[in-house]
């Protein structure tokens, strides 16, 4: 996984140091993020835009520091061209679980994942 920092390298490695509060934009298929201070990057769509990223939809999001990690549960509609609902969000929580840790890891975090706004049927998955 390829991890770019915003604004620079030394600006997130002084916001570890201080343990700030991070945003991260995670590729769906686990193959890069975006990562910045939430007081530098201000929300996810800024953070994505500011890397020429048009939406969203694309990324799984996550507020996160050395303790925690909440992760925005929005499964797009398009996601794995999966149609049936139900299948699309069990394939985007078993993803999520599997590529969210593995960034944090490579981040050098241990945090608790929590899932902000889950649908009411996750646990089903």
């Amino acid at each position: 996984m390829n991890i770019i920092k915003y604004p620079s390298d030394e600006a997130v490695n002084e916001a570890v140091k201080n343990d700030s509060r991070f945003l991260a934009a995670v590729s769906l298929d686990g193959s890069m993020a975006y990562v910045g201070a939430a007081d530098d990057a201000g929300d996810h769509i800024a953070l994505l835009e500011s890397f020429g990223e048009e939406s969203p939809s694309g990324f799984f999001r996550l507020s996160f520091d050395s303790l925690t990690a909440d992760w925005t549960f929005s499964c797009p509609r398009s996601y794995n061209g999966i149609t049936e609902e139900k299948e699309r969000m069990g394939a985007y929580y078993r993803d999520g679980l599997r590529i969210l840790p593995e960034f944090l890891v490579m981040f050098g975090y241990f945090s608790k994942l929590k899932i902000k706004n889950p649908p009411p049927e996750i646990w089903e998955f």
